[in-house]
């Protein structure tokens, strides 16, 4: 018996066709003809281009969708994600949404089964319903003290109106940003104030042309003159920022470095033992908050009224033979 089988495949359809011819003996020639359709191999479908249909225009019964050619417009665990946010408690409690779990809550962890109860508006006539022994803030009495702010870091009073401290694991992460920020603002305000009393002074004695702009006050993005500044200056800066950004946050032993700590202290003042060094650590926060905010002043008091801050307030950067003779002049300059 011989048998002939044919496979014809083509690349316009999905299916294949298998023919097979079979022959008996010489009194009696029988053909069997069979045609079965196979699936497409994943092979196939991989080499299938990918169509988008952002619109839904091909139907559920079409063809390319159930051979999986639409692309799916998101992800499988996005398609499934129902999660809902209700930050202004629209949902009752007795909705479906809240009790199947989809309503997503707000806090998470220790904070979202916290039942503390305080009044520190004596608002409640039972005072049963409280929580006694909760500690307040130290900087905001009417809030509760933040459960990370526990005093432990230095500067620590339980001042974080807007909870960021809620996160354990980037609450020493802010810290170091808080530090690198307070050192570059005191370098800032030392600077600041510098280059308002000198600058043309060298500038006059190098024969160079002054950066400074009206009524001497300095380059900065209100004041404008920034642009004049050397792009040297601002590819050191941006690289020292770099190589700051670059130090890991953990030590060769494995352990975490604390925030701030670049092991530069070529003068030994960070202190010898723990309270020093708490002591120390503490004052060097309280500096950089405060000259956060002074440089955030000089900055808008010379922007609305139009002098450098030497100018306006003389008494705190010119010696006081100076202060005494401008008061003087500018006193004769109104009476006449």
């Amino acid at each position: 018996m011989r048998s002939t089988s044919i496979i014809i495949a083509t690349s316009f359809a999905p299916t294949a066709f298998a023919f097979t011819l079979k022959g008996g003996n010489s009194n009696s020639n029988t053909m069997t003809t069979k045609i079965q359709a196979s699936s497409v191999s994943e092979d196939v479908k991989q080499k299938q281009q990918q169509i988008s249909d952002p619109l839904g225009l091909y139907p559920q019964d079409s063809t390319e969708r159930q051979l999986g050619l639409i692309q799916p417009l998101e992800s499988s665990s996005q398609s499934q994600d129902q999660t809902l946010i209700d930050p202004l408690g629209l949902y009752s409690q007795d909705t479906q949404e809240r009790q199947s779990g989809m309503i997503e809550p707000l806090l998470s962890g220790p904070q979202a089964q916290d039942k503390t109860v305080f009044d520190p508006l004596s608002i409640y006539q039972d005072r049963s319903e409280l929580t006694n022994d909760v500690v307040m803030s130290a900087s905001l009495p009417f809030l509760k003290r933040p459960a990370a702010l526990d005093g432990s870091l230095p500067g620590d009073r339980g001042f974080d109106p807007f909870n960021f401290s809620s996160d354990d694991s980037k609450l020493l992460w802010y810290r170091e940003a808080e530090i690198k920020h307070g050192r570059l603002a005191m370098l800032a305000s030392v600077g600041w104030v510098l280059s308002e009393l000198t600058h043309n002074t060298f500038a006059s004695q190098l024969d160079l042309d002054s950066l400074l702009g009206f009524s001497d006050k300095v380059p900065s993005v209100l004041n404008g003159g920034l642009g004049q500044t050397n792009p040297l200056f601002w590819i050191a800066a941006i690289g020292a920022a770099a190589a700051l950004e670059s130090v890991p946050s953990m030590n060769e032993n494995g352990d975490r470095r604390e925030p701030g700590d670049f092991n530069f202290d070529p003068l030994g003042l960070g202190g010898n033992d723990y309270q020093q060094k708490f002591d120390k650590q503490e004052a060097e926060i309280f500096n950089g908050r405060l000259a956060m905010l002074g440089i955030t002043g000089f900055a808008i008091q010379e922007f609305f009224l139009n002098d450098a801050v030497i100018n306006q307030t003389p008494i705190f950067f010119k010696p006081f033979g100076d202060v005494v003779a401008q008061l003087m002049e500018s006193g004769a300059a109104n009476s006449m």
